[in-house]
């Protein structure tokens, strides 16, 4: 646990969305833009790799839109396929994976004690199917993690039949992690939680159908209530996108839905915090 004073001041926190992921990528790039100071970052699923990807391999906005334009569904499939190690077909569906591949390299070199671009903090969310909870692995400078950065965001994003889970020692136990969007699509919880000890948050909503609990109207009413001043939410407008497999040119359809929702008030509260050099922690909302 992090002592009080260094906790991290704005946490951003990066929903569930699949293919929608490009948004997250315009998000980043406005926050880039208007000098947002992100000192934390919690992502799920394709969150957890546009976080892990910025923060913990030093990955710009750019070079992820860039990537995202050039993604396929053939390339995200055949990956898919790919990681089913199939003798002989899997073999065969690595190499059509496009540079899928080579983006996980970058992120094999990468570590939750390097971190970039000012963030202090960093987790991923995963669930485990064997004890049907979810984990926060969550890590910084001089803080270990209990996973590799690499094999958290691999678990996260390990959508159920499309990916198969991954297995793991976790706390001296026996873990088969998979994606955990469909249960918390959000994890706006667990940036306010006392062991990520976040002030203000930033939370990224990619309106995923799949999870039934936060799809629901009052449970963000509850949430902002329950937070107050100290929580934005932002919403790209992303409806008629693909969610489980990219589609052809929606990419900068998605960046620029991610860019323009920050805007309005979000933006405002945004940059006042901004401009807070020094504030005394809020309590922790429990909705």
């Amino acid at each position: 646990m992090t002592a009080p004073s260094d906790k991290p001041g704005i946490v951003l926190v990066l929903g569930a969305g699949g293919a929608r992921g490009p948004a997250l990528a315009g998000v980043l790039r406005r926050m880039v833009a208007e000098r947002v100071p992100i000192s934390g970052i919690i992502g799920c699923s394709v969150g957890a790799i546009v976080g892990a990807m910025y923060a913990g391999a030093g990955m710009d906005p750019e070079e992820m839109i860039e990537h995202g334009r050039r993604l396929d569904p053939a390339s995200l499939l055949n990956f898919a396929l790919s990681r089913w190690r199939v003798p002989l077909v899997s073999e065969g569906a690595l190499r059509r994976s496009g540079g899928v591949p080579d983006h996980l390299k970058r992120l094999e070199r990468a570590s939750f004690t390097r971190l970039h671009y000012g963030v202090r903090r960093l987790g991923v969310l995963v669930f485990d199917l064997l004890r049907r909870s979810e984990i926060l692995i969550q890590g910084g400078p001089g803080e270990d993690a209990p996973l590799p950065l690499a094999t958290a965001v691999k678990a996260s994003a390990a959508i159920p039949l499309l990916f198969p889970p991954v297995r793991a020692r976790l706390y001296g136990r026996r873990r088969l992690l998979v994606d955990p969007g469909w249960h918390t699509a959000v994890p706006v919880e667990q940036a306010f939680a006392r062991t990520f000890g976040a002030r203000r948050v930033i939370a990224v909503d990619l309106r995923l159908r799949f999870c039934p609990r936060q799809a629901r109207s009052a449970y963000w009413e509850d949430l902002r209530e329950a937070c107050g001043e100290s929580l934005v939410v932002l919403r790209p407008r992303v409806k008629g996108t693909g969610m489980i497999v990219p589609r052809r040119g929606e990419a900068d359809r998605l960046v620029a839905a991610g860019e323009a929702c920050l805007d309005g008030e979000a933006l405002r509260t945004i940059r006042r915090w901004s401009e807070v050099r020094a504030v005394e922690p809020v309590r922790n909302p429990r909705p």
